[in-house]
């Protein structure tokens, strides 16, 4: 079963080069959040403690770590292909491999295309981010349109239709504007609002005390978090 789970293991790949997968594989230990069955339906782990339980440590002299029952944990070997784009696994005389699909500072997602095409994603469940200066944060802001893909406020989760993903989406300009746009029934409804990086490194919205915002994020992802009032999570992918 841990096979299984492993092979299924790992985000956006267009970018990298060998040092920067093998960098982000490295960094941390990587948990177990989510899987997408072969017809692309996503299903979530709820479970803050199964994500916790079932995790994957890649280790920088080329082996890796998993969790048994038995054991403890179980030791393998790894090596990421930078011409396939794929991470081999050798576990005693058993073999198998993941394609790295999508590869990030804050999420993997792997395919397992031998045993059925089934995808796993990971996360840290534990994500210390890196201090980015307002400088840093903005060139990341106003790198292009955000799609948003989920909205949490306390224990509730609004993760938004695939189909409408395309129309969700945030785009902020270096002159201190931003343009948002949201499905709303059927209609999609385009707003436009300033924002600005404060002292305390947080996004402000529209200069209201309820949307203050701490950014994190790299090429591929992004997420806002507050405080303050409405959504406590904004989390939001690079539009293709």
């Amino acid at each position: 079963m841990m096979k299984f789970l492993l092979a299924l293991l790992l985000p956006l790949i267009s970018m990298a080069q060998t040092g920067n997968v093998e960098d982000l594989l490295t960094s941390s230990t990587w948990n177990i959040s989510y899987n997408i069955t072969p017809e692309g339906e996503r299903m979530d782990e709820e479970s803050d403690e199964k994500i916790r339980s079932s995790w994957v440590k890649f280790n920088k002299d080329g082996t890796y770590e998993v969790p048994n029952e038995i054991a403890g944990k179980i030791v393998g070997k790894w090596v990421y292909n930078t011409e396939t784009n794929a991470i081999h696994f050798q576990e005693g005389k058993s073999k198998y491999r993941a394609l790295v699909e999508e590869i990030s500072e804050l999420e993997l997602l792997l395919n397992y295309v031998d045993n059925g095409k089934f995808k796993i994603g990971l996360i840290h469940y534990v994500h210390v981010p890196k201090v980015k200066s307002n400088e840093e944060t903005v060139q990341l802001l106003t790198s292009g349109k955000w799609n948003v893909i989920l909205k949490r406020f306390e224990s509730v989760e609004d993760r938004i239709p695939v189909e409408n993903i395309e129309n969700t989406w945030f785009e902020f300009h270096p002159e201190g504007n931003y343009q948002k746009s949201e499905v709303v029934g059927e209609e999609i409804i385009t707003t436009d609002g300033t924002w600005f990086m404060d002292e305390k490194f947080q996004l402000n919205l529209d200069g209201s005390e309820n949307t203050i915002y701490t950014v994190i994020g790299d090429k591929s992802r992004l997420i806002l978090t507050t405080i303050t009032g409405g959504y406590n999570t904004i989390e939001m992918k690079k539009a293709k």
